[in-house]
């Protein structure tokens, strides 16, 4: 017996032109979007890091003047170096602890950013009211020289990269320490 029937068509298994251009539509916009977002982010996201070294830095120098009874005056170095030293009895100092900056930051001011709202000064990237260095008393006071409390700000940054901007503040009498980061029109908390 023979039926007349027409032979089936065969499907074949893919894609439509339609569905290809749609996902590189989107891959391309998914793209252009981290491509542009993504150097900020990091940015930023060094800032932070970088922010938080010098923070646990200036809590271990008070840490240990309290600790030890002794001063412990801190040494802001260019580019990007901060060193504890302990001052002996005798006047000289013995160092404690170095430690970088990472990610290409360094003390540094961008041109035009105000001060902290904390208002400390910002004539340089390490302002302590004008005193050429400073130390943590073994009360964990912030003195200058003289031992007289100051408060300073502490700035730094990746040059060329705004949003990685971060700033310090400590006040003298308290030694409470507050962390700022730049986004773009204001220091925020």
């Amino acid at each position: 017996m023979k039926t007349d029937r027409a032979p089936r068509p065969s499907r074949q298994a893919g894609f439509t032109l339609l569905e290809v251009l749609s996902v590189l539509a989107l891959s391309s916009m998914v793209l252009a979007f981290s491509v542009g977002f993504f150097p900020r982010a990091a940015a930023m996201v060094q800032g932070d890091a970088d922010l938080r070294i010098v923070d646990w830095q200036l809590k271990l120098g008070r840490d240990m003047a309290i600790s030890q009874r002794r001063a412990m005056q801190l040494q802001f170095i260019p580019p990007n170096r901060l060193q504890i030293a302990r001052v002996e009895p005798d006047g000289g100092t013995t160092v404690l602890a170095n430690s970088f900056l990472q990610h290409n930051s360094q003390f540094m001011l961008f041109p035009g950013q105000p001060d902290t709202p904390d208002g400390f000064g910002n004539p340089a990237p390490i302002s302590f009211s004008g005193a050429a260095s400073v130390m943590f008393t073994a009360d964990g006071l912030l003195t200058d020289a003289a031992g007289q409390p100051v408060n300073g700000s502490v700035f730094l940054g990746q040059p060329g990269k705004e949003f990685s901007a971060r700033a310090l503040t400590i006040s003298g009498q308290t030694a409470t320490i507050r962390l700022y980061r730049w986004n773009g029109t204001a220091w925020r908390r």
